[in-house]
């Protein structure tokens, strides 16, 4: 199976185009700097661009079977949300032209995107942090979000809170009314995403993913 993965130089795209390789799975990726993925580049088809740029959006979801984005706002500048929501639209358009239907996202757990959400006390601190020192990414996560339910795609919106630089451990919990805490390892969140390929359990829905209480 042919997979797209957008956002495969970032802190979460790294470790899930490594998984998706060792899975099995032929890798189509967007790159803006090809040579960051020069360890794995007989392994991987490389598209050169960013996301910004519909061309390259459509070359690299074309012949694919299924897109699964990292992309998201960067944390230590600022940024126009509204970019954000244009590559979402962008995404939904060359995916309806090639006719790929399941798509994968990752959002926040700081925005909403299910029914009859808990706000926990949890979440809501999350939120107000993030509206305090990253209002760009809460609003460019809900711009997409905005987009994306309204798509015919068989999308995931994938919310974790902060997510850790731990080895998985297979203590998580997907929900998509409550968050059970505020990180989660990068590592079981990439087995979750690289499982929403094949699994019917969270299509158009938005799972609230963090580690689980032990």
């Amino acid at each position: 199976m042919k997979i797209a993965i957008l956002g495969s130089t970032g802190f979460v795209g790294k470790v899930l185009i490594n998984k998706a390789v060792v899975a099995g799975y032929q890798v189509k990726t967007l790159a803006r700097y090809p040579e960051r993925l020069e360890y794995i580049k007989d392994k991987v088809e490389i598209i050169k661009g960013n996301v910004f740029e519909p061309l390259s959006i459509d070359a690299t979801i074309a012949d694919t079977e299924a897109v699964i984005s990292t992309i998201g706002p960067p944390q230590d500048k600022k940024c126009d949300p509204s970019l954000f929501e244009n590559a979402m639209k962008d995404i939904v358009r060359s995916m309806d032209k090639h006719g790929v239907k399941r798509y994968i996202h990752i959002g926040g757990a700081g925005h909403a995107g299910g029914e009859d959400e808990k706000w926990t006390l949890n979440r809501r601190f999350l939120r107000l942090f993030l509206n305090l020192f990253g209002k760009q990414i809460l609003v460019a996560k809900h711009m997409e979000w905005e987009v994306l339910k309204t798509s015919d795609l068989d999308w995931t919106l994938v919310r974790p809170p902060r997510i850790a630089n731990e080895a998985a451990s297979g203590n998580i919990t997907a929900n998509e009314k409550k968050l059970e805490s505020l990180k989660v390892s990068v590592g079981d969140l990439t087995d979750f995403i690289l499982e929403q390929i094949t699994s019917k359990e969270w299509i158009r829905k938005a799972p609230l993913v963090s580690s689980g209480k032990k």
